[in-house]
């Protein structure tokens, strides 16, 4: 029984044996998103593929006929493009401001003041009457919240957050490249402590571990690009360790 490689939008999926082949040729079968083989009709996963990046594709493109210009008002498009280029960068800007510049200052000059004022009052021995009651009211509010119900979730609602919570770590490894490129070697520094934080780390390396299918290949390939191997080795995961984003981050010192 042989083994089938074939191409989808880039990627290069194996298919272990002409069985499952004649299955897909037939349409009985489909590829998804996370590179399961899935029946078509019953929607259940058939086989988690093996799969990797085609590197042709770069050179293919690059070998493509050049498409004719098409005629028409080139000047007013053009302008309409610029327009919505420079409103995507904007937004773009405005959301890397947020999390890297405000959320921090919030945290620094609000939040740990506010918890060492509570820990402080915990502590001392003498109280005044007046000062005590905003942080009772507070406390009173923080017990209700917890003594509220927890909301059940899906397991499908569960992997969506946790998918989530991964994509935002990937993201600030994608902007240690954008940093540097900037001359930001401050916020190059403060986004290689968010990305190594023991946490932060324990937290991605379980949510990957216990869930193979959790991301989409796409973001699979490029993580493993970013780390230079791959994720599994004989489908068991590898975890990822701080000193491999400190190697990333220093390559770019140099």
């Amino acid at each position: 029984m042989a083994e089938h490689r074939i191409k989808r939008d880039g990627i290069i999926y194996t298919i272990p044996n002409d069985e499952l082949f004649e299955r897909l040729k037939s349409g009985d079968a489909i590829i998804d998103k996370q590179g399961h083989l899935v029946d078509r009709k019953t929607g259940n996963i058939i086989k988690w593929l093996d799969f990797r990046a085609d590197e042709d594709m770069t050179h293919v493109k690059k070998s493509l006929p050049q498409q004719p210009v098409k005629s028409g008002p080139t000047v007013s498009e053009g302008l309409k493009q610029i327009a919505v280029n420079a409103f995507l960068e904007l937004i773009d800007r405005a959301v890397d401001k947020f999390f890297y510049e405000v959320l921090p200052g919030v945290w620094k000059e609000h939040i740990v003041p506010f918890c060492h004022d509570v820990k402080d009052a915990l502590t001392a021995k003498e109280l005044k009457v007046d000062s005590v009651k905003p942080k009772t009211k507070a406390a009173e509010l923080l017990a209700k919240q917890q003594a509220q119900p927890k909301v059940p979730m899906t397991t499908e609602e569960i992997d969506a957050e946790k998918r989530k919570a991964v994509y935002h770590w990937l993201g600030m490894m994608e902007s240690l490249t954008k940093l540097h490129n900037a001359g930001e070697i401050e916020d190059l520094n403060d986004t290689l402590a968010q990305l190594t934080s023991p946490a932060t780390l324990q937290k991605v390396n379980a949510y990957l571990g216990e869930n193979q299918n959790l991301l989409e290949v796409d973001k699979y390939l490029t993580l493993q690009g970013l780390l230079g191997r791959d994720l599994y080795k004989e489908k068991v995961y590898v975890p990822i360790e701080a000193i491999e984003i400190k190697q990333i981050a220093s390559s770019y010192e140099q």
